[in-house]
């Protein structure tokens, strides 16, 4: 160093200075890439902090949920045990009063309808009702009628007769089992057809089969009715 002239010192000076300034803008670099990456590192933990919450808000609900379902099933099994064992509903003389009985008609080929002796207002309020019940009393409409439980299908007629009185006047409820059970084999019909279900053994209602009623026709999912035979009473 001592044997420098002036000029180069002045020279090596400068490049020094050269160097601590590329030194500070390097390190002013890293710098602001370090703050960039904790600003990074932050959004990823407040992003994990709220799908975490998110995920714990979700298994809240599910249990919640849950819990509701519970709830219902339990009130619908005690309501379904109230109405098999409510008494049989008193008659009701005032609609049925001076009407004969009606047996089951004989044969193949009849309109449920007719031989209900309804019009057709009076008939479609009761397909209603009857359809509903179905569902309420949790029958299984993908099996055949003849191997309904028992148990299920007092409870409907019950709950039939006292929805619409006139069904007392059909004996053994073979109008609202023949009502049912067309819609139960409608339904399996679609549920076939769209590929729902697969047809079981044995699993088609074709013993005593009827003309079907103007009124029975499918619609919507599967909500009408098609053709098959009544039951046995209760």
């Amino acid at each position: 160093m001592g044997n420098l002239t002036k000029k180069q010192l002045e020279a090596l000076v400068d490049d020094l200075r050269k160097d601590i300034e590329t030194l500070y803008i390097a390190q002013t670099q890293l710098d602001e890439d370090l703050e960039a990456a904790n600003g990074t590192i932050l959004e990823q933990r407040e992003a994990l902090t709220a799908a975490e919450e998110a995920i714990a808000a979700a298994r809240t609900h599910v249990l919640t949920v849950e819990a509701e379902r519970d709830q219902v099933q339990v009130q619908l099994h005690q309501a379904q045990q109230n109405l098999a064992a409510a008494p049989p509903a008193a008659e009701a003389p005032a609609v049925n009063a001076g009407l004969p009985d009606i047996p089951r008609p004989n044969g193949n080929g009849w309109s449920i309808r007719e031989a209900m002796d309804l019009d057709r207002v009076d008939y479609a309020e009761i397909q209603r009702t009857v359809r509903s019940l179905v569902i309420r009393s949790q029958l299984d409409w993908t099996d055949d009628f003849r191997r309904q439980d028992a148990d299920k299908l007092a409870t409907m007629f019950r709950a039939a007769r006292k929805s619409h009185p006139v069904l007392r006047r059909y004996i053994n409820n073979w109008a609202t089992a023949a009502i049912a059970r067309q819609y139960m084999q409608n339904k399996r019909k679609h549920a076939y057809k769209q590929g729902y279900i697969k047809k079981k053994p044995n699993a088609a209602d074709q013993s005593n089969q009827r003309r079907p009623d103007e009124d029975d026709s499918m619609g919507g999912a599967a909500a009408g009715l098609g053709q098959g035979a009544g039951t046995a009473a209760v």
